[in-house]
C-alpha cells in the first residue's frame, strides 16, 4: 500500500500593523446588521482609503468572500483603494451648478490641481474628482474640499481654498468646521445659520469675527446657530432679536462685521432702523417668506436645531403625543385621510404603504428613511436634517408606532457630512430624553433609530437599491414583487418614505387630516417645498400648496435669472425630469397635470438655465449621468444610456440633414426602449430630459425649429 506523506499546514501569517488596525475596526462593527458599509467607512475614515491588503481581513471578520467585499468597494464612488492627495478636491458637475458655470470651474480646477479630472497631481498633493450634487444648488458652482462644502466658488477663491487646505494641518481643518456658539449670560441674542449652505458661503468665519468683535467692544452676545430660512441668496444671514421681532442683515461677510456693529446692528432698540446696504428689516415681513404657506418648514430658521427645549416650545412632539393617544389604526387612518403622497418623486400614497406594512405578518418590521437626496436642484431634505432634525425623528417614530416597527434607519448621502453629524447628535439627545428607545415617551412602544451613511451611488435613491446598500451590498435594484412593504429590509415588512414625507406627518397628526388636506388641489394634497436653483436670482426654498405655477415660482419668487439674461429652459424634477417649455409655465404644479404632459414634479427641484444653455449638451449629460450611475442590472439602462451618448454625439456632428434625421429617429426608438424596458426609474426616466430637450429646443441639435416632435406634445 502506497504511503502518501502528509504535508504540514502552514500557520497563517501574522497580521501586519495595518491589517491589525483594520481587524480591530472590523471586530467593532461585525455584530451590526449589514455591517460592511459602516465598516468600510470606518476604515476609510481612519486610513484615508481601504488598502487592498486588508480586504481579506474584512472578509474573514464578516464571514464574506473576498469578492463580495471587493465588489462593494469598487461599486461605490466614495470608497477608494489608493490614498488620495493631501487635498481631495471634488467639483460639482450637476445641472444646477452647470447653470452657474461649473464647466469653467472644472477647467480652472484642473489648472489649479495640476492634473485632469479623476487624477492626482504629480507631487501627490491634490486629487481631483467630479461629484454629482452637494445640495448647494442655489449658490453654485460648488466644490467639496477635504469633506467641507464650499459655494459661490470662482477660480480665484478656489485657488485660495486649495492653498489654505494644503497649508493647514488636519486638526486645524477639523477645528474650523466645529460648531460655534456662545450662550452664557448673553444680553443680545443673534442668529447665524449652521446650515451647510450658509457655512459654504462663509457663516463660520462670520460667526468667529462677530464673536471677536463683540468681545473687543464689550458687548455681551448670545449667538444661536439656527437652521437656514431658505433664503440662500442672503446667506450668511445675520438676525438680531429685537422687541419688534428678528431684524436681518445679509449676505454678511467678515469685512461687513465691523461696519455693521458701528451702525448699531447689535443694539436691539436701533437694529430695525440701521441704515446699511445689508439691512433687510424684519425677516418675517420679507415678501419671499410672508407669501409662503409653511407647514413642514414652520420652524426652519426659527429655532436651534439641536435644542430639545426649543423644539418643544415651537410645537414639537405634539404629533407624536396625538399618535400615542390614537394607536396604530388611528394613525394610519389620519395619514390616509390627509391625502399625503410620497414626496420623493413616485408620489405613492403614504397611508397605503403604512396600512400594508401594519397588516403584514412579521416578528420584526422596519421604518427606513430614504435621505439619499441626489437630484440636482434639491436640498429640502438636507435643510430638514440640518435645521430641524427632531421633526424627522418625530415623523419616523409615529410611523414606527403606526405599523408596529421597533427599528428605523436613515440612509443619508455621504456628500452631506453636516446632516449626518446633526442627525447623530439629535438621535442621541432624543434617546437620552426618552423620545426614542425602549419606551417612546413612556408609552411602552419601542423605537430606535440609526443613521446609515451612503457611499456615493445615485441609484441608491431607488428604494430597493437602498435596502441592498443598508444590508451591506452593492446597490443593485431588486425585481418586484415582492414589494418592500411585504419583504423589505432583511426580508422584513418595511415602510420606506423620504425625509419630507416623514416630516409632513407630525403636523397632520397634530392638526388633523382635514387641515392638511385643505391645502393643494385634486389628488395633490398639502404643500411641497419647491426648491429654486441653478441660474436664478433669488434661489431658495418656497413651501406652498400644490397648484402654484412655474412662472410664479421662477419670476415671482426667484426674480428671474441671476445673470439677468432671459430664461431659456427650466428643468423640473431633478436629473430625470423634463425641460418644461415656456408654453407650459402657467400650468398648475401638481402631480396629475405634470404627468399628463409627460413631465414629473419629482422632489420639487426646479433648475433654471439662461439663454446660453445648450440643450443638446444637457441631453447628452442626462444619458452620460445614467451610464455613470446605472446599477447595471438591466440592459435598457446599462447599454441604452451609453448608446444614447453616442447617438446624441452623431446628431450634433451629422454632415447633413438626412443623416441627422436618421440619428434622431434612432434616438427616439432608443428612448422608447428605455422608458418601457428599464427595471427602475433610472433608465425609465432618463429619456424625459432627453426627449423634452429634443422636442422643445431642436435648434440646439442642429434641427430646424419646425421639427417639434409628436412625442412630448402628444403626451
Amino acid at each position: 500500500m502506497k504511503t502518501i506523506p502528509i504535508r504540514p499546514v502552514a500557520a497563517p501569517a501574522a497580521d501586519s500593523p495595518l491589517q491589525l488596525t483594520v481587524r480591530q475596526i472590523a471586530q467593532a462593527h461585525a455584530q451590526q446588521p449589514g455591517a460592511l458599509l459602516p465598516l468600510l467607512h470606518a476604515v476609510q475614515d481612519a486610513l484615508g482609503h481601504v488598502p487592498p491588503t486588508t480586504v481579506q481581513v474584512i472578509a474573514d471578520e464578516l464571514n464574506l468572500s473576498r469578492a463580495e467585499v471587493h465588489g462593494v468597494i469598487s461599486y461605490y464612488h466614495h470608497f477608494r483603494s489608493e490614498p488620495a492627495g493631501r487635498v481631495l478636491l471634488q467639483v460639482c458637475q450637476a445641472e444646477a451648478c452647470q447653470a452657474r458655470g461649473a464647466a469653467q470651474l472644472a477647467d480652472d480646477a484642473e489648472r489649479i490641481a495640476g492634473c485632469g479630472m479623476h487624477g492626482t497631481s504629480a507631487d501627490g498633493s491634490v486629487t481631483l474628482e467630479p461629484v454629482y450634487c452637494l445640495g448647494l444648488c442655489t449658490s453654485g458652482p460648488s466644490v467639496m474640499i477635504n469633506g467641507q462644502p464650499q459655494a459661490q466658488v470662482t477660480a480665484q477663491r478656489l485657488q485660495a481654498l486649495v492653498s489654505r487646505a494644503l497649508a493647514e494641518a488636519p486638526c486645524e481643518a477639523a477645528a474650523r468646521s466645529a460648531d460655534i456658539s456662545a450662550r452664557a449670560g448673553a444680553a443680545v441674542r443673534v442668529f447665524l445659520p449652521c446650515d451647510s449652505g450658509a457655512r459654504a458661503a462663509g457663516a463660520d468665519e462670520v460667526a468667529q469675527a462677530l464673536q471677536a468683535e463683540a468681545a473687543r467692544r464689550g458687548t455681551a452676545l448670545e449667538l444661536v446657530r439656527n437652521g437656514s430660512r431658505g433664503l440662500f441668496w442672503l446667506e450668511p444671514l445675520l438676525e438680531v432679536q429685537t422687541p419688534a421681532g428678528r431684524v436681518g442683515f445679509g449676505p454678511v461677510t467678515v469685512d461687513d462685521v465691523g461696519p455693521l456693529l458701528d451702525a448699531g446692528a447689535l443694539d436691539p432698540l436701533r437694529a430695525g432702523r440701521v441704515e446699511h446696504p445689508l439691512a433687510l428689516g424684519l425677516v418675517d415681513a420679507l415678501p419671499y417668506l410672508k407669501r409662503q404657506q409653511r407647514l413642514t418648514f414652520a420652524r426652519m430658521g426659527i429655532s436651534d436645531p439641536l435644542s430639545l427645549a426649543d423644539y418643544e416650545a415651537h410645537g414639537g412632539w405634539a404629533g407624536l403625543r396625538a399618535a400615542l393617544a390614537m394607536g396604530g389604526d388611528g394613525i394610519v387612518a389620519q395619514v390616509l385621510d390627509s391625502g399625503l403622497r410620497g414626496r420623493g418623486g413616485a408620489a405613492f400614497p403614504a397611508g397605503i404603504k403604512w396600512k400594508t406594512v401594519r397588516a403584514a405578518a412579521g416578528a420584526q418590521k422596519y421604518v427606513v428613511c430614504n435621505a439619499d437626496e441626489g437630484d440636482s436642484g434639491t436640498f429640502s431634505d438636507r435643510m430638514t436634517m440640518e435645521g430641524d432634525p427632531y421633526l424627522l425623528i418625530e415623523g419616523m417614530a409615529i410611523a414606527g408606532i403606526a405599523v408596529g416597527a421597533t427599528r428605523g434607519y436613515i440612509y443619508v448621502r455621504s456628500e452631506y457630512p453636516d446632516a449626518i453629524a446633526a442627525l447623530n447628535e439629535a438621535i442621541a439627545r432624543a434617546t437620552a430624553a426618552g423620545w426614542l428607545g425602549s419606551s417612546v415617551a413612556g408609552s411602552g412602544h419601542a423605537f430606535t433609530l440609526e443613521v446609515r451613511k451612503a457611499a456615493g451611488s445615485y441609484v441608491c435613491g431607488e428604494e430597493t437599491a437602498m435596502l441592498e446598500s443598508i444590508e451591506g451590498k452593492r446597490g443593485i435594484v431588486r425585481a418586484k414583487p415582492p414589494l418592500p412593504a411585504i419583504a423589505g429590509l432583511f426580508g422584513c415588512p418595511t415602510v420606506i418614505n423620504n425625509v419630507i414625507t416623514f416630516a409632513s406627518v407630525p403636523v397632520i397628526l397634530a392638526r388633523g387630516a382635514a387641515f392638511y388636506r385643505d391645502y393643494g388641489m385634486g389628488r395633490s394634497s398639502g404643500t411641497l417645498p419647491f426648491q429654486l436653483a441653478g441660474n436664478v436670482k433669488h434661489g431658495g426654498l418656497v413651501e406652498l400648496a400644490f397648484g402654484v405655477t412655474l412662472r410664479e415660482l421662477v419670476f415671482g419668487f426667484g426674480g428671474g435669472t441671476a445673470s439677468g439674461r432671459p430664461v431659456k429652459a427650466i428643468q423640473v424634477g431633478g436629473p430625470l425630469g423634463a425641460y418644461v417649455p415656456e408654453s407650459k409655465w402657467d400650468l398648475p404644479l401638481d402631480y396629475e397635470t405634470y404627468t399628463a404632459m409627460g413631465a414629473t414634479v419629482g422632489h420639487g427641484g426646479i433648475v433654471v438655465h439662461d439663454d446660453r444653455a445648450n440643450l443638446a449638451k444637457l441631453a447628452r449629460y442626462a444619458m452620460d449621468f445614467c451610464a455613470i450611475e446605472s446599477c447595471g442590472k438591466c440592459t435598457p439602462c446599462r447599454i441604452g444610456s451609453t448608446r444614447g451618448v453616442e447617438v446624441i454625439d452623431r446628431i450634433v456632428k451629422a454632415p447633413d440633414a438626412a443623416a441627422r434625421e436618421q440619428q434622431v429617429e434612432l434616438l427616439r426608438e432608443l428612448c422608447d426602449t428605455m422608458v418601457h424596458g428599464s427595471l427602475c426609474a433610472m433608465g425609465g426616466m432618463t429619456p424625459y430630459p432627453v426627449l423634452s430637450a429634443l422636442d422643445h429646443y431642436p435648434q440646439d441639435f442642429g434641427l430646424p425649429a419646425a421639427a417639434l416632435s409628436k412625442t412630448t406634445e402628444e403626451a
